[in-house]
């Protein structure tokens, strides 16, 4: 793969020593630096490559093209006291992911972190079929079948991975995630055929917005807590598969 052996090529040109003389302190402060430039420029380069995953998907790691992402089913379960739903969805097609916006990226190899933020304009949602369940005021009954379409706008997303060596020392791992935070300023909703369809549609959409946003950002410590939980077990058995460490290896900043 191209990129690996561009960062095999750049990691050996930054680690191989120049010259057997004492280097000054200033010097290894300004070698450091370098080495974070070239690091985290190597980073961007990743990130373009996972962009072009995204929307064209990898023979070499068996990667379907992720926008449009296809969903056989996803199940929504909001108790916000307000309005209480049990919402399954069908055969779900989301689009947007692959115009993802990074604001940062920095990885800190002397503390194996990489500090993430990144956004997605606009994330749209249709699902051929939903089955919904739940109650307005904990009185009122909802219930109803039909097509469901969802967007949303400017979802951001930041966090502070914590990598780690694999036991068989062949691979970077994600060890933890901390400051998981994320913002959804907008959610659109649209749901036909709720009881009965008319005018209640338009109501139970119009409180389903406003309180799955609420929701959403009044409980993102938990929801990014389980939501961290679930990346690292989808990833790391991927990233297990990667010939990675040694790469890295030979720019981690060596302890005096």
């Amino acid at each position: 793969m191209k990129l690996v052996l561009v960062l095999m090529l750049c990691a050996l040109a930054a680690a191989a020593p120049k010259s057997n003389k004492p280097v000054p302190a200033a010097q290894v402060a300004d070698t450091l630096e370098s080495r974070n430039l070239l690091v985290n420029a190597l980073v961007r380069q990743l990130i373009a490559y996972v962009r072009f995953v995204v929307n064209h998907g990898s023979s070499i790691f068996n990667i379907p093209p992720l926008d449009p992402l296809n969903l056989e089913d996803y199940h929504l379960n909001v108790p916000a006291g307000l309005v209480n739903l049990d919402l399954k969805l069908s055969n779900i097609l989301a689009t947007g992911l692959g115009k993802f916006v990074v604001h940062k990226s920095n990885l800190d190899l002397s503390t194996l972190t990489f500090d993430l933020d990144i956004s997605v304009p606009v994330l749209d949602a249709t699902a051929e079929e939903y089955d919904l369940l739940g109650d307005l005021f904990t009185a009122i009954p909802l219930y109803g079948k039909g097509k469901a379409l969802f967007q949303v706008e400017n979802f951001r997303f930041q966090a502070k991975l914590y990598l780690r060596q694999s036991d068989d020392e062949k691979s970077v791992l994600i060890d933890r995630i901390e400051n998981v935070s994320f913002q959804v300023p907008s959610f659109k909703s649209e749901l036909t055929g709720v009881i009965g369809g008319g005018d209640i549609d338009g109501i139970v959409n119009s409180v389903i917005e406003e309180v799955v946003v609420d929701y959403v950002n009044r409980f993102q410590g938990a929801i990014g807590k389980t939501a961290a939980s679930l990346a690292i077990s989808g990833l790391n058995p991927l990233l297990e598969q990667l010939d990675t460490w040694r790469y890295i290896a030979v720019l981690i900043p060596r302890r005096q």
